[in-house]
């Protein structure tokens, strides 16, 4: 039974089963493919159903690749991968020129750092650079990759492409297919990207030594000879086709040749080398920022110094000046304004970056960099600066546009990093020879993932750019006398992610820089989903990224939440929402956390850790909100000493990351009764719940719609603050400096968006736990709203009503009477209606009840057909009375319905796997998240015989008007489609047991990721359920990632 989803899945999409061609006398030859974005080693061996077929979902203008690994029991000998045209819808065809095969170098000697992944055999042995496909002989019980690569035009038409790959040996040749979607989806180019790359390079200046020696010792070429402009040309069109937009241009460097100096001192400087530079990367497509090398050098014993063009014995050439002093400052005065001058008659001012100094720490480097940004300042009254930080430096703030730190940096100061974000200053990130811990970073030892999913952590946490100093640093610094072999010298691949391609005058591309090339596109997505789906596109990163410590490692899942992107982006349905309710009694298997001790106990979810004041939270796995309500009954159960009765508990909403309390909004309590809200190091508001006792138990509840942050106990508001910086993000558990118990956490995505808002009403009796605000506050049990105890001694009218904030969809009113003991249904009115309206002036009446029976507990539900409301308004005409004839109206809970019906409510099946671990719940049927995820797959029948009826049903709460169901099909790769049935039907029913065919499908064809929808003339009922009769294939189990009922 294929309910787990498998290993090694093809490349984030559904693999159809092709077999291998293999010609008898070529038995000993083994192919089969995997993901680009997994390590192959030498010593890999064939897994067990390795697909062998290849796989790929694109967007228009994206690259997308797999590998195909070959293996032979015995020496093969004329080995290589040749590749055709794909043929798509139409006669359109992907050419063979926009197909690249590229044989993996294995590269001997790689120095193991960090948290590394480990070869099968334990060696020191890593693929890497991307070399010529020619012919080459194979080692017995050896394993050669090789990367197949596909770019889709931008003007590609959407739609299914097929073709093949042939793998040929003097043995004889293998057959792989390949298939190759095109989604309606484009992305930009590399100059118009949303994202900006720096990978710094290897060409003139910057420090004067293996920059300027790098290039011509590896290719022979002197400085600004035709082979040095050679191979300039190829790095600018490598860096166009790999999204590096930001180009690392050291402007003074590139005036050396063009410039000259009079003997009073006047520069005249020439700009011929540097525009060239600059064109070069224009033309290739890959300029759209241009970032100048630091002028100021750090050197040993805190020394500063100021990079300027000075003629020394008649030549002009680069010397070190001490700054701020009078030829320094008579220099700049000179070249910043001629450089505004050039840049402005270029067009480019408003692209380049100044940096002063890397990497400053001491008082003297600032004092420095602050003396040059401010001579900047006063040519360029808009600038661009920005610089790589190991410290936060808040004396510089003025200075920098941006801030870049280390992404060892920004864990360690999320607050401080996200308030300058929030003030207008772009937040990049860097890495370097560092983070080696369980960071992302790039290192060839390390899994891909940790490559591919850095940008996806830079833009999770609202970053705009990345950077990382070593592209093609290819000098050797153990020996600066020597250039590095970039092929068998030991290396970590910090300094270069390319390699020189003398022959070529070109480079060789890398497994980690086309996996780099992935990250970048797949951000590229993700911004163009958020416009439009910003819950989706959240909640599928944070299926991947938990922080940088805590992130995906198979590149087979980053390449299914890619294909997620793509799916979501072509769906023409609404943004995601996840409806969620838990009591603990399976556990926390929804709970992700990195700190603290938590665990399940006497049905509630304990913190028992005191001692951390900081960083405490157990998040809600792979979900994200935007307007929503999350309540939580919270109880501190202890404090430490450092806070005492100021530390707190509470929840966490619309946080970046699942660890951060930094991001997002703290709304908490402490344990002296103060409810506050938190912002990235800012106390938005404070306020007191009354009464508050320590150790009670208190229902904690936060409103987020929009900007404005609503706190309540109990029913009660208690506070409210406005603030716009986080519109989404995701929810946590949390405490600081506390031990705290939670129980019954609900989280309402609007699924019910009466919750929370404001109530009026004809009168209301405020006291005994009765209030107008208790009619929204999201209990359905106990007590509400009760008009008031000033008229009850005759029958009249009576009205409440709620404004849900604005107009929004809505189909069904519930209503819950009151549920306290032998009060139950108490105080619910005889004859009335319930009116809706947009506007608060035109009201509709939407049900008119006469003589309605006392009800018991539970939703009073009064469907109608839907339409934009924003007001709903009760009014009671006839009331009952209670034992001692007294005349109330009296609500527990109003609610209002709309779009998918089905949001949240359960579901019951004739079996059910119940895999906690895997995500096969009967729960997770309806739980808002229609791309089969790890810990939310769906629900699967258990496997059984082929001929036998499986079957699901969703309980709606109460009557709905309904009339269309929409199933979404597992999508885990190539598992996609699976125990969707064949033959199947939709059913609805008033009452559970007398079942009405609304649609019949036979022969059904494997779907893919999309909504399969069945429309049907509208019917009020209760209970929908689908019957499959007939299962796909063995083991023969129905399986459904999600069902929506509209």
């Amino acid at each position: 039974m294929a309910v787990k989803p498998a290993p090694l899945a093809a490349l984030c999409l559904l693999l159809t089963s092709m077999f291998l061609a293999v010609p008898a006398h070529a038995a000993a030859l083994s192919v089969w493919v995997q993901s680009a974005a997994d390590r192959a080693f030498s010593s890999t061996t064939r897994p067990s159903g390795a697909p062998a077929s290849i796989t790929l979902r694109a967007a228009r203008g994206e690259n997308e690749a797999a590998q195909i690994l070959v293996r032979s029991t015995a020496a093969a000998t004329g080995v290589r991968v040749t590749a055709g045209a794909l043929n798509g819808p139409g006669g359109a065809v992907i050419p063979a020129s926009a197909i690249t095969v590229r044989r993996e170098y294995n590269h001997p000697r790689i120095s193991k750092i960090g948290v590394y992944q480990n070869p099968p055999d334990g060696g020191t042995a890593y693929y890497d650079s991307l070399m010529e496909n020619t012919s080459q002989s194979l080692a017995a019980n050896l394993t050669q990759p090789y990367h197949y690569s596909v770019r889709v035009p931008a003007s590609q038409t959407p739609g299914a492409y097929t073709g093949t790959a042939t793998v040929r040996s003097d043995g004889g040749d293998v057959t792989v297919n390949v298939a190759v979607t095109v989604y309606d989806v484009t992305i930009p180019p590399a100059n118009r990207s949303t994202f900006k790359m720096n990978n710094w390079s290897t060409s003139a200046g910057w420090d004067y030594d293996g920059t300027v020696r790098a290039i011509p010792a590896q290719y022979g070429v002197q400085m600004y000879d035709a082979g040095w402009w050679r191979v300039i040309g190829n790095i600018a069109a490598n860096h166009a086709r790999h999204r590096n937009n930001v180009i690392f241009a050291d402007f003074q460097a590139l005036l050396i040749p063009d410039t000259t100096v009079d003997a009073a001192g006047t520069y005249t400087f020439g700009w011929g080398t540097f525009d060239r530079f600059v064109q070069t990367f224009v033309d290739a497509g890959a300029m759209q920022y241009i970032y100048t090398p630091h002028l100021l050098e750090g050197l040993p014993n805190d020394v500063v110094k100021l990079d300027m063009i000075k003629k020394v014995n008649g030549v002009v050439q680069r010397v070190l000046a001490d700054p701020g002093t009078a030829e320094t400052n008579a220099y700049l005065t000179q070249l910043f304004p001629a450089l505004k001058a050039h840049l402005d008659a270029k067009g480019w001012t408003d692209l380049f970056y100044m940096s002063a100094l890397d990497e400053p720490t001491t008082a003297n480097q600032v004092n420095a960099a602050k003396w040059l940004y401010a001579k900047y300042r006063q040519y360029f009254p808009r600038p661009l600066t920005n610089e790589a930080h190991l410290r936060v430096l808040p004396q510089m703030e003025e200075d920098l546009t941006t801030a870049t730190p280390h992404t060892m940096l920004y864990d360690s100061d999320v607050a401080y990093f996200q308030r300058r974000r929030l003030s207008g200053t772009d937040l990049w990130l860097y890495n370097s020879s560092s983070p080696q811990d369980k960071r992302m970073n790039r290192f060839i030892s390390y899994n891909l993932a940790a490559t591919r999913l850095t940008p996806w952590l830079t833009w999770k946490v609202g970053g705009t750019g990345y950077l990382h100093w070593g592209w093609n640093f290819w000098w050797d610094f153990s020996d600066l006398n020597r250039p590095s072999d970039t092929f068998d010298d030991w290396q970590t691949g910090d300094n270069w992610l390319v390699r020189p391609n003398k022959a070529a005058y070109d480079v060789y591309d890398s497994v980690r820089s086309e996996t780099q090339l992935d990250g970048l596109e797949d951000v590229e997505l993700l911004n163009l989903l958020a416009k439009t789906k910003p819950v989706a596109a959240r909640a599928i990163a944070n299926t991947l990224v938990t922080d940088s410590n805590s992130y995906e490692q198979s590149g087979t899942e980053v390449d299914n939440r890619h294909r997620q992107i793509l799916d979501a982006l072509v769906s023409p349905g609404p943004d995601l929402r996840f409806p969620y309710a838990d009591d603990f009694a399976a556990g926390e298997t929804s709970w992700r956390h990195s700190a603290g001790a938590w665990s399940v106990a006497g049905g509630e979810y304990v913190q028992s850790d005191s001692s951390a004041k900081w960083g405490i939270t157990a998040a809600l796995e792979g979900r994200a909100y935007r307007d929503v309500v999350a309540s939580a009954d919270v109880r501190i159960t202890g404090v430490n000493a450092d806070g005492g009765d100021t530390n707190w508990a509470g929840l966490m909403v619309r946080n970046l990351n699942a660890t951060d309390m930094d991001t997002g909004y703290l709304v908490a309590l402490r344990d002296n009764g103060q409810v506050f809200v938190y912002r990235s190091g800012v106390q938005l508001g404070t306020a007191a719940v009354p009464g508050y006792a320590p150790g009670q138990w208190t229902r904690l509840r936060v409103a987020a719609r929009g900007g404005t942050i609503t706190v309540f106990a109990g029913a009660r508001k208690v506070l409210t603050v406005t603030d716009d910086a986080y519109p989404v993000g995701g929810l946590a558990l949390v405490t600081g400096g506390a031990s705290a118990r939670f129980d019954n956490v609900r989280v309402n995505p609007e699924t019910n968006p009466a919750e929370g808002r404001t109530v009026t009403a004809s009168s209301s009796y405020d006291g005994d736990g009765w209030s107008a605000p208790a009619a929204v506050d999201g209990a359905r049990t106990g007590v509400g709203w009760s008009s008031s105890a000033a008229n009850m001694g005759a029958n009249h009218t009576e009205w409440v009503q709620v404004d849900l904030g604005s107009a929004r969809p809505l189909s069904r009113v519930d209503l819950y009477p009151r549920s306290d003991g032998a009060n139950t249904g108490l105080g619910f009115p005889v004859d009335f209606t319930v009116q809706v309206s947009a506007d608060g002036s035109s009201w509709t009446t939407v049900a008119t009840r006469t003589g309605f029976p006392r009800p018991g507990a539970g939703a009073q539900t009064f469907p109608f057909p839907a339409a934009d409301v924003r007001y709903i308004k009760v009014t009671g005409t006839n009331l009952g009375t209670d034992q001692l004839g007294h005349y109330h109206m009296q609500l527990a809970e109003i609610e209002g319905a709309g779009g998918n019906l089905a949001a949240g409510r359960p579901v019951t099946a004739s079996s059910s796997v119940e895999y906690l671990d895997e995500g096969w719940l009967r729960a997770d049927l309806t739980d808002g998240s229609r791309s089969a995820l790890w810990y939310s797959m769906g629900w699967s029948s258990l496997p059984g015989a082929a001929g036998r009826t499986e079957w699901a049903a969703v309980d709606l709460g109460g009557p709905s008007r309904v009339s269309r169901v929409d199933l979404y099909a597992r999508s885990d790769g190539e598992n996609t489609g699976g125990g969707f049935p064949v033959d199947f039907t939709i059913q609805v029913s008033a009452d559970g047991s007398s079942w009405t065919t609304v649609a019949t499908r036979t022969g059904y064809p494997q779907p893919d990721a999309s909504a399969q929808t069945f429309s049907f003339a509208p019917v009020t009922t209760r209970h929908v359920r689908v019957a499959g009769t007939t299962q796909r294939t063995a083991p023969y189990h129905m399986q459904l990632a999600e069902l929506e009922v509209h």
